[in-house]
């Protein structure tokens, strides 16, 4: 080996040496070779398969989300479509839907998904659009019930657009349906008068529309007409209604709950005791 490095005369025997055992060093080494590969391939593959299985699930997640954003956005679209209808009164408004319709014939309500945990109460003015709708009835935490113009038992200060004549517009129990009460035979109303909130009773906001008369009726002798209208919300086609917020009226209401009385209660001096 020294006389290899020092003169390089055994060179071409060591090359031929080395040709001669590389088959047999490449046979020897074939094994590990193979494992290292298939090592490496399969650690490869596996990392490949739970990669693709994060991100598979990133895509779920986030097509999920869009489809979320989707139905917020198109919501928005709705609720500014129903504002820009309601330019008459600059309050806090809601989107509702419509769950549910009462199957009593005889009993126009219907069951929207807010309750008391979205800050709705009892008698808070519905809309739908620009026409008046109704008013909420009762309230459970997730839901709650309005009754509709149309209903027997509901009924709302109006005014004819055209004369200012002022009325009761009540519910009839039948769709759409709406009688003028109090209207006197002396008056002037027309077919296609429309009559709108007249904001009496500080309740319903002034001059949302109403009602649109559809027939005239007059009995000799009789102290006032009768008057039929069709409501001008539409009970059969809304699936969508807006609730209001009104200050004074959301305010005088809570006064009348038991969490009103409570915080009236709260801020009532105490009586000083007087010393004898």
């Amino acid at each position: 080996m020294v006389l290899d490095y020092r003169k390089e005369k055994l060179l071409p025997v060591r090359t031929a040496l080395q040709m001669a055992l590389y088959p047999v060093q490449a046979v020897v080494d074939a094994p590990s070779r193979a494992i290292n590969t298939l090592t490496e391939f399969f650690s490869d593959h596996q990392t490949l398969s739970n990669k693709n299985r994060e991100l598979s699930t990133y895509i779920n997640i986030y097509a999920a989300k869009d489809q979320k954003y989707i139905s917020i956005q198109r919501e928005n679209e709705r609720l500014r479509a129903q504002l820009n209808a309601t330019t008459a009164v600059s309050e806090r408004f809601m989107l509702a839907e419509i769950l549910s319709v009462s199957s009593n014939p005889f009993s126009k309500n219907v069951t929207i998904n807010k309750g008391t945990n979205s800050g709705i109460f009892v008698g808070q003015v519905v809309l739908a659009g620009e026409n008046i709708y109704g008013q909420v009835k009762s309230v459970s935490p997730t839901s709650a019930v309005v009754i509709q113009l149309t209903d027997i038992k509901h009924a709302i200060p109006v005014r004819n657009v055209r004369t200012g004549l002022s009325a009761l517009a009540s519910g009839t129990g039948k769709l759409n349906q709406i009688e003028l009460k109090h209207v006197e035979a002396s008056v002037d109303v027309q077919v296609g008068d429309v009559f709108v909130s007249s904001g009496l009773g500080q309740l319903f906001p002034p001059d949302f529309p109403v009602a649109k008369v559809r027939k005239v009726g007059y009995n000799p002798g009789d102290t006032f007409m009768n008057v039929y209208a069709n409501s001008l919300a539409d009970f059969n086609k809304t699936r969508e209604i807006l609730l209001i917020w009104r200050a004074d009226y959301a305010r005088n209401a809570l006064l009348g709950t038991e969490q009103g009385k409570a915080q009236k209660k709260a801020k009532k001096p105490k009586e000083k005791k007087s010393k004898n």
